[in-house]
């Protein structure tokens, strides 16, 4: 049996709807959710920062080393070091602008990719985030990337079945990546890369920082429009030598 709702009704259930939605979508700004570990959010925008004026909220950031997933070289002038959920849709949507922005620099610029799960909103985060840790232990850098790319590319139906199809098709060891995987032998890596994260000035994701070889430093939260994320990357790459 259908219902009509009087035209004055319905438009002042407009008028009443329109704030709340209003009030949803600035809630998922760039997933910068209101953390155990934080308590504020961070608009995405460039952050105030670089070594030159202090950057004492940088600090924490440790430098990239041949144990960090990257896409480039650790030569590269300038290092865009990412704290990701792989959960996060903001993450997905900040992924390809990233990658295009390394191919444009082209091998001027590196990507560093590290853990930050926040695992309040997102469940699948970490358990993702140990499958991933887990192909690169077995498979090495090319394998992480893959996962990343698959991942991001379709966030949908996120699950331990998802990561040990992936996991196949990229050629790991069944039982090794189960029994990896089951005794989240990356626990307390992941988590050190999220108290890294954190520390740097973070509290939620994606936040990146932008790490020039002279030590120049910058951060911004939020997916930013590749246009925006070169402008940064190219103002910390003009002060490189």
């Amino acid at each position: 049996m259908s219902t009509h709702t009087h035209p004055i009704e319905s438009e002042k259930k407009n008028i009443l709807t329109l704030p709340v939605a209003i009030m949803f979508g600035s809630l998922l700004i760039a997933c910068a959710i209101l953390l155990t570990h934080g308590g504020t959010t961070q608009a995405p925008t460039q952050q105030a920062a670089d070594a030159a004026a202090g950057g004492a909220s940088l600090s924490g950031v440790r430098a990239p080393d041949a144990q960090d997933h990257i896409v480039g070289s650790l030569d590269a002038k300038v290092t865009i070091i990412e704290y990701s959920d792989f959960e996060c849709p903001y993450c997905s949507l900040v992924y390809p602008t990233l990658k295009q922005a390394v191919a444009d620099m082209q091998g001027q610029v590196a990507w560093v990719y590290r853990e930050f799960p926040l695992d309040s909103i997102h469940p699948e985060a970490r358990p993702a985030a140990e499958a991933a840790e887990c192909l690169a232990s077995e498979l090495g850098n090319d394998a992480f990337w893959k996962f990343a790319d698959a991942i991001f590319g379709d966030q949908k139906d996120m699950n331990a079945q998802l990561y040990t199809t992936i996991a196949a098709q990229l050629g790991a060891d069944p039982k090794a990546f189960a029994d990896c995987t089951s005794s989240k032998k990356f626990d307390s890596h992941i988590s050190s890369d999220e108290a890294e994260g954190v520390s740097a000035g973070g509290n939620g994701t994606p936040f990146i920082v932008v790490v020039g070889k002279d030590g120049t430093r910058t951060s911004f939260s939020g997916a930013l429009p590749l246009a925006q994320v070169e402008s940064i990357v190219k103002s910390v790459l003009a002060k490189q030598k």
